[in-house]
């Protein structure tokens, strides 16, 4: 059904709509779909539709789908939930194959209304029909004056698109995207969601920038297939929402989606070259940015201010943005030294107030940014000017025309600015007109606009698709049979097998056999070779040193048996419920950096990829980082940079610098591991021990889907 994006067309381009349900009512507060479509202008065939007939602001009204005198292209349905799926068999008999359900309370709403979604998704795809909804305002294309809505809305045209679980994104997008040209709002998504939606846009020539509103996803994996190919053409925003417990759980109520938790959704859109944005106000400005500059071409910064003290604040956000404060070339300097006051040094940022107050605050305003955006060591620059009275009314500060004037002169270079004052919005727009620059309402929001814009264009545009690895060499049938074995004996969590199951996979692990009394420890111990480590094996305790569980360094036999009996006792008095099943005995292998390295499947994406800092130290930093499985190689490294556990893995301290080569294979290994074998729920590794030579597996643990046990 995704790939068929051919049957969307319908939904943005129709011929003709029926509007089955349409209310009587006219006038305000009557949300009348019939008098809001007519208003918008919308050129097409309606056929209104209501049991009572008649006519309806000049329109005839047909008593059921099937007096319509033609197949409508598409057909909008509002009536009742209890009529909703009688009403979509009339529209599916009628050969209609575009559908829009407004009505609310199906998956949104009560068991009937999760039920009866179901059955409107198996009428629809059997009649080979599409489906919009149910509890959606359903489709707006103001490039061709159409909307669904029942209810008015400033009507905004802008190169921009929207896909969104909520009607107000569409309503208001003149406020949240600046505009916009196509939007659909996919409700509780029963049949078109989010990846069809995007492929279908993305495609769209006139649209470019694409806006997300999202509460949850379920097809995660096709959602990020779909993403990767469109944000390598144009940048993708997404807003979403239920962040917090409380609010995923108004999502789940509100769309009926999976809201899955939120560092996963962060590390998939960051996979898939998706943009997060964390409120309205930075998807509206991001828009305007994507639409105003086709280029930046570093992170080189200038800020021309007419404050010092608003200068210095630009350039702290520079930094913290990750952008860079430029260095103006001698050329530069010298140039603007001859305009400047004797005694005032040229710096950036660059205080042009004593020489705009001597010679003409235009002029030097001018003369200072058409120098700036010549030098090649700039990239970018910020203005911040004044709007403290009507710019009719001062001239003087009326710096709209200079700044269009020389953003036309250098279009490869983003002109931004910061614009404060009574009269900064009338400045705004005269500045924003010929859309040429963005005013910002804040140096924080112009220098993250921009560092948003050069990282789409430098690191996400046109990228080449990564790859994951392939190895070969996994023992398939080893790995089935440890896990039929733990099924077959209802086992949820496997501890000691869990390193048969990884060293089958490939991945290093420490020798491991358990002892059942002091004389197997002993000749364990012994014939490994001292010193080692003795762990407690038991089903029901999951951190072993917290109950005296754990004992390192022992050096010979007689620290084994002594290690063996005390442990028996201390374990058996702290947790007196848990079966003791004997110790793990290891080799002892100190130094190296102690990795965490797991997996835990969520609902929406499937196997996600956990790497941080390990050991006992694991809860307490909660220094991870996410990852959706498969990773290629470059992934696999971005998620180590991304902990603070990669500094001690460099070296730290005169430490030798780690095997993170090692690191990245066992990655890869665990994401081919966890994707191949979906009865995998839940991995921890921790911890895996890496060090110059290579990296291990220390002790392990695996969660199995309940339902295969």
């Amino acid at each position: 059904m995704v790939e068929n994006l051919q049957s969307l067309i319908p939904f943005f381009q129709p011929r003709s709509i029926a509007l089955i349900g349409v209310s009587t009512r006219t006038g305000l507060q009557a949300f009348n779909i019939l008098e809001q479509v007519l208003a918008g202008g919308y050129r097409g065939r309606i056929y209104p539709v209501n049991p009572k007939g008649g006519t309806l602001l000049g329109l005839q009204v047909y008593r059921t789908v099937s007096e319509i005198p033609e197949t409508p292209d598409l057909a909008v349905i509002s009536t009742p939930r209890t009529a909703v799926k009688e009403v979509i068999q009339e529209c599916t008999a009628r050969g209609i194959k575009a559908i829009i359900v407004i009505t609310q309370g199906f998956a949104d709403a009560d068991s009937w209304g999760k039920q009866t979604q179901q059955e409107l998704q198996e009428i629809v795809w059997t009649a080979g029909a599409r489906l919009v909804g149910p509890n959606t305002i359903g489709v707006v294309n103001l490039y061709e004056n159409l909307n669904t809505s029942f209810i008015g809305f400033l009507r905004k045209e802008a190169d921009t698109a929207m896909i969104c679980q909520s009607g107000i994104f569409l309503l208001g997008a003149a406020d949240f995207t600046g505009g916009i040209g196509l939007g659909v709002d996919i409700g509780n998504a029963a049949d078109v969601g989010f990846s069809e939606s995007l492929a279908f846009l993305g495609q769209e020539p006139r649209v470019r920038v694409i806006n997300l509103h999202m509460e949850g996803i379920k097809d995660g994996h096709r959602f990020m297939e779909v993403a990767r190919a469109v944000t390598k053409t144009k940048p993708v925003l997404c807003l979403k929402t239920g962040r917090s417990e409380a609010g995923a759980r108004a999502a789940s109520s509100h769309s009926g989606s999976l809201a899955g938790e939120d560092h996963v959704f962060t590390a998939a859109f960051k996979q898939c070259g998706v943009i997060r944005v964390r409120d309205v106000e930075e998807m509206l400005y991001l828009n305007k940015t994507f639409l105003t500059y086709p280029s930046m071409p570093g992170q080189r910064i200038a800020v021309v201010t007419i404050s010092g003290g608003a200068g210095i604040m630009a350039i702290d956000a520079c930094s913290a943005c990750g952008l860079e404060v430029a260095r103006f070339s001698e050329k530069t300097r010298e140039k603007l030294a001859a305009v400047f006051p004797d005694w005032m040094e040229v710096n950036n940022p660059l205080d042009i107030w004593p020489a705009g107050m001597a010679r003409g605050y235009l002029e030097i305003l001018e003369l200072s940014l058409d120098t700036i955006l010549e030098d090649p060591g700039v990239d970018a620059a910020l203005v911040i000017s004044p709007a403290y009275l009507p710019p009719e009314e001062d001239p003087r500060l009326d710096i709209s025309r200079t700044i269009n004037q020389t953003a036309s002169r250098h279009p490869e270079k983003p002109l931004a600015l910061w614009i404060f004052g009574n009269y900064r919005n009338e400045l705004a727009a005269r500045m924003e007109k010929e859309n040429r620059v963005v005013v910002y309402p804040s140096p924080e929001k112009a220098m993250a606009s921009l560092a948003t814009l050069y990282r789409y264009l430098h690191e996400i545009k046109g990228r080449a698709p990564g790859h994951p690895a392939v190895f070969t060499d996994f023992h398939e049938e080893r790995i089935d049979s440890l896990l039929a074995v733990a099924m077959r004996e209802g086992q949820a969590t496997i501890n000691e097998a869990a390193l048969e199951i990884l060293q089958a996979a490939g991945i290093p692990v420490l020798p491991s056999r358990v002892a059942h009394s002091t004389g197997d420890a002993v000749r364990i111990a012994s014939s490994q070779g001292y010193p080692v480590v003795m762990k407690i094996v038991s089903p029901q305790i999951s951190h072993k040193s917290d109950v005296g569980g754990v004992k390192v360094n022992l050096k010979d036999d007689r620290e084994v048996a002594a290690a063996y009996n005390e442990m028996m006792e201390v374990v058996s008095a702290r947790v007196p419920q848990a079966t003791i099943k004997g110790v793990l005995i290891q080799p002892y292998r100190p130094g190296g950096v102690e990795v965490l390295l797991g997996c835990k499947r969520d609902p929406s994406f499937g196997p996600v990829l956990v790497l941080g800092l390990g050991g006992i130290y694991t809860e307490l930093f909660r220094d991870v980082s996410f990852a959706i499985a498969p990773v290629d190689r470059e992934k696999a490294l971005d998620m180590i940079r991304e902990t603070k556990a990669y500094r001690l893995l460099r070296g730290f301290r005169g430490q030798p610098p780690a095997n993170i080569d090692a690191l990245v294979e066992c990655l890869l290994r665990l994401g081919q591991l966890v994707t191949r074998w979906p009865e995998i729920v839940e991995m921890d590794i921790n911890p895996l021990l890496v060090d110059p030579q290579g990296a291990v597996a220390v002790d392990a643990r695996i969660t199995l889907h309940t339902s295969n046990l």
